[in-house]
């Protein structure tokens, strides 16, 4: 009898262990451009460069969550890079890619800050065109 407890708690063990390591989350999104088309072959990497997935044509993309991923950045030619914290309610991101201006004869703080400036009056609008037209699931990005 104490053999058979002994199997069925150790069984018990193994269960629960299984069941708390082997849940897997999955991230998946999509990258749109500033025009509201998709955008393939965006390459997403984690903080330290280290490639991840890369989008489809459709601008979709999935990767399986580690928690050495804090942070994940989007890198294409002529678009603005993005970086992106992970958070644990997050499981869909969806991103805009702005494209990269140069400003000539303007000092490098100067050019920042207007392109800071330009994010934060452009991006809200775009994620609301985004979402009302269906190519985004919510309204306002989760990051």
């Amino acid at each position: 009898m104490k053999r058979l407890t002994r199997h069925i708690i150790g069984i018990l063990a193994f269960v629960a262990f299984q069941i708390s390591f082997g849940q897997e989350r999955i991230i998946t999104g999509k990258v749109i451009g500033q025009d509201l088309s998709e955008f393939p072959g965006v390459v997403i990497m984690t903080s330290d460069l280290k490639a991840i997935d890369t989008t489809d044509f459709n601008g979709n993309f999935e990767f399986k969550y580690s928690t050495d991923i804090h942070k994940i950045k989007l890198i294409f030619p002529m678009t603005q890079e993005e970086e992106i914290e992970i958070t644990e309610n997050c499981n869909r991101i969806e991103i805009i890619l702005l494209e990269e201006w140069i400003y000539d004869y303007v000092s490098l703080k100067r050019a920042e800050r207007k392109k800071e400036r330009d994010r934060k009056r452009t991006l809200p609008k775009l994620y609301g065109e985004a979402y009302e037209k269906g190519i985004f699931k919510d309204k306002k990005s989760c990051r």
